[in-house]
């Protein structure tokens, strides 16, 4: 099946093998690419401006022998989402030489983030509402004139139950909050599909509705609930 079919948290941080025919001729700076070497074994990692890449860490003629590089310590190159979101993927379960090669690599690209903010790339709720190149930005449901709309919003952490996101473009102004005020979200299911709402929205909330937002963090908390899950407590 091709990438594109498969949810993000299927493949993200995982090992995928990818039929990148011609997209391989672009590692050649980094690393001998033969004729025949047309697949590339992936995992994937979101850059500092939040665009989802894969990482290459070998190639090779075919789906099974697809370890050219392997054993090479730095990654061969890099494929964006554009161009192999079309591409034929196979999900790999990956041996201890993969793991060795890749898990220090994730490790540096993740690195300087919150934990809580992290867990929310491997969270498959949310995997029907993410941007396919940008897996940080979400659909959002705001109250709009007594109809809920979903915007796109980009996540930026967690506070108790909530996952909290901001605007990602500037919204209408019948909205009433701006790109950079925070909004506090919950799921929920509609449907059968997991959405958001966003319960709580702007920095000028009227003093009741701060301080229950804030109640609410605090004894999710107490209880070691967040949105990312339940958190066994001392």
């Amino acid at each position: 099946m091709r990438l594109e079919e498969y949810r993000f948290t299927e493949y993200y941080h995982q090992y995928i093998t990818i039929e990148a025919d011609v997209l391989t001729d672009q590692l050649k700076d980094r690393f001998e690419v033969h004729e025949d070497d047309c697949y590339a074994l992936c995992s994937s990692y979101c850059a500092n401006d939040g665009l989802l890449e894969f990482n290459v860490l070998s190639i090779g003629p075919d789906w099974e022998t697809c370890t050219r590089g392997l054993e090479t310590k730095e990654m061969l190159g890099y494929f964006t989402i554009d161009q192999v979101y079309d591409k034929e993927a196979r999900i790999v379960d990956p041996d201890f030489t993969m793991i060795a090669k890749n898990a220090p690599f994730l490790e540096e690209m993740d690195r300087g983030y919150d934990e809580d903010f992290l867990k929310t790339r491997l969270d498959p709720r949310l995997d029907l509402l993410r941007d396919a190149a940008y897996p940080d930005i979400v659909l959002c449901g705001i109250l709009v004139n007594q109809m809920i709309q979903e915007y796109d919003v980009c996540i930026t952490g967690v506070r108790g139950p909530f996952l909290v996101v901001s605007m990602e473009e500037e919204p209408p102004e019948e909205i009433g909050i701006h790109m950079d005020e925070p909004l506090w979200a919950l799921p929920y299911i509609y449907d059968g599909t997991c959405h958001l709402y966003a319960m709580y929205a702007g920095d000028n909330l009227p003093k009741d509705e701060a301080e229950e937002r804030d109640r609410l963090i605090r004894e999710m908390s107490r209880y070691g609930i967040s949105f990312n899950g339940i958190k066994l407590m001392n």
